[in-house]
Protein backbone atom coordinates (compact mmCIF):
# COMPACT_ATOMS: atom_id res chain seq x y z
CA UNK A 1 0.00 0.00 0.00
CA UNK A 2 1.59 3.58 -0.91
CA UNK A 3 0.43 6.18 1.70
CA UNK A 4 1.14 9.98 1.07
CA UNK A 5 2.65 11.57 4.43
CA UNK A 6 0.80 14.75 6.04
CA UNK A 7 3.13 17.03 7.24
CA UNK A 8 3.02 19.52 10.18
CA UNK A 9 2.22 22.99 9.26
CA UNK A 10 -0.96 25.29 8.65
CA UNK A 11 -3.59 24.66 6.29
CA UNK A 12 -2.98 26.08 3.08
CA UNK A 13 -5.25 25.64 -0.25
CA UNK A 14 -4.68 23.72 -3.26
CA UNK A 15 -6.03 25.28 -6.12
CA UNK A 16 -4.48 23.55 -8.57
CA UNK A 17 -6.53 20.47 -8.11
CA UNK A 18 -9.75 22.26 -7.74
CA UNK A 19 -10.47 21.67 -4.49
CA UNK A 20 -9.99 23.08 -1.30
CA UNK A 21 -8.25 21.71 2.47
CA UNK A 22 -5.55 19.69 0.17
CA UNK A 23 -2.45 21.46 2.37
CA UNK A 24 -1.62 21.11 5.77
CA UNK A 25 -3.21 19.04 8.83
CA UNK A 26 -2.70 20.30 12.11
CA UNK A 27 0.34 18.82 14.52
CA UNK A 28 -1.65 17.29 16.96
CA UNK A 29 -3.40 15.31 14.86
CA UNK A 30 -0.92 13.71 13.09
CA UNK A 31 2.27 13.64 14.80
CA UNK A 32 5.98 13.07 13.00
CA UNK A 33 5.75 9.44 12.09
CA UNK A 34 3.63 7.42 8.60
CA UNK A 35 0.47 7.92 8.40
CA UNK A 36 -1.79 6.42 5.56
CA UNK A 37 -4.26 9.52 4.45
CA UNK A 38 -7.01 6.88 2.82
CA UNK A 39 -10.04 7.03 4.04
CA UNK A 40 -11.44 4.50 6.60
CA UNK A 41 -14.75 2.87 5.56
CA UNK A 42 -16.85 3.31 8.22
CA UNK A 43 -15.80 7.60 7.04
CA UNK A 44 -14.10 8.36 10.66
CA UNK A 45 -11.25 9.81 8.68
CA UNK A 46 -7.67 8.75 7.85
CA UNK A 47 -5.96 5.52 9.89
CA UNK A 48 -2.73 4.54 11.02
CA UNK A 49 -1.20 1.98 9.31
CA UNK A 50 -1.95 -1.71 10.72
CA UNK A 51 0.56 -4.46 11.20
CA UNK A 52 1.94 -6.29 8.05
CA UNK A 53 1.21 -2.89 6.19
CA UNK A 54 4.31 -0.74 4.85
CA UNK A 55 4.64 2.43 2.53
CA UNK A 56 5.34 0.79 -0.69
CA UNK A 57 8.12 2.85 -2.25
CA UNK A 58 7.25 5.23 -5.38
CA UNK A 59 8.14 3.48 -8.46
CA UNK A 60 11.37 4.37 -10.30
CA UNK A 61 10.67 6.09 -14.04
CA UNK A 62 10.62 2.73 -16.39
CA UNK A 63 13.49 4.37 -18.22
CA UNK A 64 15.78 4.99 -15.63
CA UNK A 65 17.13 1.20 -15.23
CA UNK A 66 17.69 0.55 -19.18
CA UNK A 67 19.73 4.01 -19.25
CA UNK A 68 21.32 3.61 -15.98
CA UNK A 69 22.99 0.57 -16.92
CA UNK A 70 23.85 1.90 -20.85
CA UNK A 71 25.97 4.93 -18.86
CA UNK A 72 27.58 2.31 -17.18
CA UNK A 73 28.74 0.96 -19.85
CA UNK A 74 29.31 4.20 -21.80
CA UNK A 75 31.75 4.66 -18.60
CA UNK A 76 33.32 1.99 -18.65
CA UNK A 77 34.28 2.64 -22.58
CA UNK A 78 35.25 6.12 -22.02
CA UNK A 79 37.08 5.14 -19.12
CA UNK A 80 39.13 2.46 -20.64
CA UNK A 81 39.68 4.66 -23.70
CA UNK A 82 41.27 7.14 -21.62
CA UNK A 83 43.49 4.62 -19.62
CA UNK A 84 44.77 3.45 -23.14
CA UNK A 85 45.25 6.36 -24.72
CA UNK A 86 47.63 7.33 -21.23
CA UNK A 87 49.18 4.12 -21.72
CA UNK A 88 50.26 4.86 -25.22
CA UNK A 89 51.13 8.39 -23.95
CA UNK A 90 53.46 7.11 -21.26
CA UNK A 91 54.27 3.85 -22.48
CA UNK A 92 53.26 1.93 -19.49
CA UNK A 93 50.58 0.21 -17.75
CA UNK A 94 50.53 2.34 -15.17
CA UNK A 95 49.14 5.09 -16.85
CA UNK A 96 46.21 3.14 -17.45
CA UNK A 97 45.87 2.43 -13.62
CA UNK A 98 46.51 6.17 -12.58
CA UNK A 99 43.50 6.88 -14.98
CA UNK A 100 41.66 4.10 -13.42
CA UNK A 101 42.48 5.25 -9.64
CA UNK A 102 42.70 9.26 -10.19
CA UNK A 103 38.83 9.45 -11.62
CA UNK A 104 37.00 8.01 -8.42
CA UNK A 105 39.82 10.23 -6.35
CA UNK A 106 39.36 13.67 -7.86
CA UNK A 107 35.40 13.13 -8.12
CA UNK A 108 35.29 12.54 -4.19
CA UNK A 109 37.50 15.33 -3.14
CA UNK A 110 35.14 17.92 -5.54
CA UNK A 111 32.06 15.83 -3.66
CA UNK A 112 33.73 16.87 -0.64
CA UNK A 113 34.61 20.62 -1.79
CA UNK A 114 30.94 21.06 -2.86
CA UNK A 115 29.70 20.07 0.79
CA UNK A 116 32.20 22.04 2.45
CA UNK A 117 31.08 25.05 1.04
CA UNK A 118 27.49 25.14 2.09
CA UNK A 119 29.13 23.89 5.59
CA UNK A 120 31.29 27.29 5.85
CA UNK A 121 28.90 29.66 3.78
CA UNK A 122 24.90 28.52 3.85
CA UNK A 123 22.57 28.85 6.94
CA UNK A 124 22.11 25.33 8.37
CA UNK A 125 18.25 24.33 9.13
CA UNK A 126 17.99 23.50 12.65
CA UNK A 127 15.19 23.00 15.35
CA UNK A 128 16.43 27.00 16.63
CA UNK A 129 17.23 28.32 12.38
CA UNK A 130 13.93 27.97 10.51
CA UNK A 131 12.27 25.40 12.77
CA UNK A 132 9.11 24.92 10.60
CA UNK A 133 11.60 23.33 7.80
CA UNK A 134 13.70 21.20 9.97
CA UNK A 135 9.63 19.70 11.50
CA UNK A 136 8.96 19.04 7.84
CA UNK A 137 12.31 17.89 7.32
CA UNK A 138 12.54 15.30 9.88
CA UNK A 139 9.07 13.97 9.31
CA UNK A 140 9.24 13.24 5.79
CA UNK A 141 12.38 11.40 6.57
CA UNK A 142 10.88 9.65 8.30
CA UNK A 143 8.29 8.41 6.26
CA UNK A 144 10.35 7.88 3.71
CA UNK A 145 12.46 5.61 5.69
CA UNK A 146 15.36 7.43 5.43
CA UNK A 147 18.28 9.12 8.21
CA UNK A 148 17.41 12.83 8.31
CA UNK A 149 19.90 14.74 6.42
CA UNK A 150 21.55 17.95 7.06
CA UNK A 151 19.86 20.56 5.56
CA UNK A 152 20.77 23.89 4.29
CA UNK A 153 19.43 27.40 2.86
CA UNK A 154 20.90 29.11 -0.19
CA UNK A 155 21.20 32.64 0.31
CA UNK A 156 21.68 33.20 -3.60
CA UNK A 157 18.39 31.76 -4.55
CA UNK A 158 19.33 29.05 -6.76
CA UNK A 159 17.37 25.84 -6.62
CA UNK A 160 16.86 22.99 -4.08
CA UNK A 161 19.39 20.33 -4.46
CA UNK A 162 20.51 16.83 -2.63
CA UNK A 163 23.87 15.66 -2.01
CA UNK A 164 26.29 13.34 -0.12
CA UNK A 165 29.85 13.21 1.12
CA UNK A 166 30.74 10.05 2.50
CA UNK A 167 28.02 9.25 4.64
CA UNK A 168 26.56 12.46 5.08
CA UNK A 169 23.21 12.87 3.47
CA UNK A 170 22.10 16.81 2.94
CA UNK A 171 19.65 18.27 1.38
CA UNK A 172 20.17 22.60 -0.35
CA UNK A 173 16.99 24.74 -0.06
CA UNK A 174 16.36 27.74 -2.08
CA UNK A 175 16.06 30.92 -0.17
CA UNK A 176 13.07 31.98 -1.98
CA UNK A 177 11.11 29.29 -0.14
CA UNK A 178 11.17 32.00 2.88
CA UNK A 179 9.68 35.18 3.20
CA UNK A 180 11.48 38.21 4.60
CA UNK A 181 10.73 37.12 8.18
CA UNK A 182 12.21 33.74 7.53
CA UNK A 183 9.12 32.34 7.61
CA UNK A 184 7.67 29.68 4.78
CA UNK A 185 5.94 31.39 2.20
CA UNK A 186 4.28 28.65 1.29
CA UNK A 187 4.80 25.18 3.65
CA UNK A 188 2.92 23.46 0.27
CA UNK A 189 6.03 24.06 -1.30
CA UNK A 190 8.54 23.58 0.54
CA UNK A 191 7.48 20.00 1.27
CA UNK A 192 7.07 18.64 -1.92
CA UNK A 193 10.46 20.44 -2.49
CA UNK A 194 11.95 18.85 0.07
CA UNK A 195 10.00 15.22 -0.27
CA UNK A 196 11.57 15.67 -3.99
CA UNK A 197 15.25 16.11 -2.97
CA UNK A 198 14.69 13.31 -0.27
CA UNK A 199 13.60 11.02 -3.31
CA UNK A 200 17.01 11.72 -4.97
CA UNK A 201 18.23 10.19 -1.53
CA UNK A 202 15.74 7.24 -1.36
CA UNK A 203 16.27 6.07 -5.50
CA UNK A 204 20.47 6.20 -4.24
CA UNK A 205 21.28 9.38 -7.00
CA UNK A 206 23.30 10.58 -4.87
CA UNK A 207 25.74 7.60 -4.21
CA UNK A 208 29.47 8.08 -4.30
CA UNK A 209 29.56 4.59 -6.69
CA UNK A 210 26.73 5.04 -8.72
CA UNK A 211 27.94 8.74 -9.77
CA UNK A 212 31.49 7.66 -10.47
CA UNK A 213 29.90 4.31 -12.61
CA UNK A 214 27.99 7.03 -14.73
CA UNK A 215 30.36 10.13 -14.63
CA UNK A 216 31.74 8.98 -18.65
CA UNK A 217 28.44 8.98 -19.54
CA UNK A 218 28.07 12.75 -19.14
CA UNK A 219 30.48 12.72 -22.18
CA UNK A 220 28.29 10.98 -24.67
CA UNK A 221 26.20 13.56 -26.13
CA UNK A 222 22.55 13.01 -25.36
CA UNK A 223 22.75 9.83 -22.97
CA UNK A 224 24.12 11.16 -19.44
CA UNK A 225 21.29 14.33 -19.81
CA UNK A 226 18.27 11.27 -20.83
CA UNK A 227 19.42 10.01 -17.10
CA UNK A 228 19.29 12.68 -15.34
CA UNK A 229 15.88 13.65 -16.61
CA UNK A 230 14.81 10.17 -15.98
CA UNK A 231 16.26 10.46 -12.06
CA UNK A 232 14.41 14.21 -11.79
CA UNK A 233 11.05 12.09 -12.45
CA UNK A 234 11.46 9.73 -10.08
CA UNK A 235 12.25 12.10 -7.76
CA UNK A 236 8.92 13.43 -8.72
CA UNK A 237 7.31 9.96 -7.92
CA UNK A 238 8.58 9.59 -4.84
CA UNK A 239 7.29 13.41 -3.73
CA UNK A 240 3.65 12.46 -4.94
CA UNK A 241 3.69 9.60 -3.13
CA UNK A 242 4.91 11.39 0.05
CA UNK A 243 3.04 14.43 -0.52
CA UNK A 244 0.70 14.96 -3.55
CA UNK A 245 -0.82 17.75 -2.20
CA UNK A 246 2.42 19.98 -2.96
CA UNK A 247 2.20 18.67 -6.58
CA UNK A 248 0.75 21.87 -8.04
CA UNK A 249 3.73 23.88 -6.32
CA UNK A 250 5.59 22.59 -9.56
CA UNK A 251 4.76 26.12 -11.03
CA UNK A 252 7.25 28.04 -8.83
CA UNK A 253 10.00 26.68 -11.54
CA UNK A 254 7.81 28.71 -14.03
CA UNK A 255 7.04 31.48 -12.67
CA UNK A 256 9.19 31.91 -9.90
CA UNK A 257 8.40 32.31 -5.77
CA UNK A 258 6.51 34.91 -6.31
CA UNK A 259 4.18 34.56 -9.36
CA UNK A 260 3.81 31.29 -9.37
CA UNK A 261 0.23 31.08 -7.93
CA UNK A 262 -1.02 32.79 -11.20
CA UNK A 263 0.58 30.14 -12.73
CA UNK A 264 -2.09 27.80 -14.81
CA UNK A 265 -0.56 24.62 -14.07
CA UNK A 266 -3.42 22.84 -16.51
CA UNK A 267 -2.86 24.86 -19.53
CA UNK A 268 1.10 24.61 -19.37
CA UNK A 269 0.61 20.85 -19.08
CA UNK A 270 -1.44 20.41 -22.60
CA UNK A 271 1.19 22.39 -23.97
CA UNK A 272 3.28 19.20 -23.62
CA UNK A 273 0.98 17.41 -26.08
CA UNK A 274 0.63 20.07 -28.90
CA UNK A 275 4.10 22.04 -28.51
CA UNK A 276 5.86 20.87 -31.36
CA UNK A 277 9.02 21.70 -33.69
CA UNK A 278 12.60 20.86 -34.31
CA UNK A 279 14.74 23.24 -32.04
CA UNK A 280 12.15 22.49 -29.45
CA UNK A 281 12.69 19.00 -29.35
CA UNK A 282 16.20 19.38 -29.28
CA UNK A 283 16.13 21.73 -26.49
CA UNK A 284 14.25 18.63 -24.50
CA UNK A 285 17.01 16.06 -25.44
CA UNK A 286 19.96 18.53 -24.40
CA UNK A 287 18.24 19.64 -20.98
CA UNK A 288 19.45 17.47 -18.25
CA UNK A 289 15.68 18.63 -16.15
CA UNK A 290 12.47 17.77 -18.15
CA UNK A 291 11.15 20.99 -19.46
CA UNK A 292 8.34 22.34 -17.09
CA UNK A 293 5.63 21.69 -19.47
CA UNK A 294 6.50 18.25 -19.69
CA UNK A 295 6.87 17.99 -15.73
CA UNK A 296 3.93 19.07 -15.13
CA UNK A 297 1.83 16.81 -17.34
CA UNK A 298 3.48 13.71 -15.62
CA UNK A 299 2.28 15.25 -12.21
CA UNK A 300 -1.29 16.17 -13.76
CA UNK A 301 -1.84 12.77 -15.35
CA UNK A 302 -0.49 9.92 -12.89
CA UNK A 303 -1.45 7.69 -15.29
CA UNK A 304 1.31 8.45 -17.56
CA UNK A 305 5.05 7.87 -17.62
CA UNK A 306 7.24 11.50 -18.02
CA UNK A 307 8.63 12.02 -21.85
CA UNK A 308 12.04 11.16 -21.71
CA UNK A 309 12.57 11.87 -25.66
CA UNK A 310 10.23 12.66 -27.91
Amino acid sequence: MSCPMPVPGRSHGCSAHGVSGCGYVPENRYPSAPYCRSVRPDGRGPYELGEGEEIVPAPAHPWEAPLLLVCVVANLVVLASAGHLVGLLTGTWRGTVLVVVLVPAVYWAVRGLRHARHRAESVKVSPTQFPEAHRIIVTLSTAMGVRVPEAYVRVDGGPADAGAHGLRRYLVLSGELFDDDGRLGDPDALAFAVAHQLGHVVAGHTGFWRRVAVLGADLVPLLGAALARCSEYTADNHAYAHFPEGAHTVRAHAGGARLYPRVNMGEMADRARTDRGCSLLLYHLLSRRPSNVRRMAALRDRGRRGRIFL
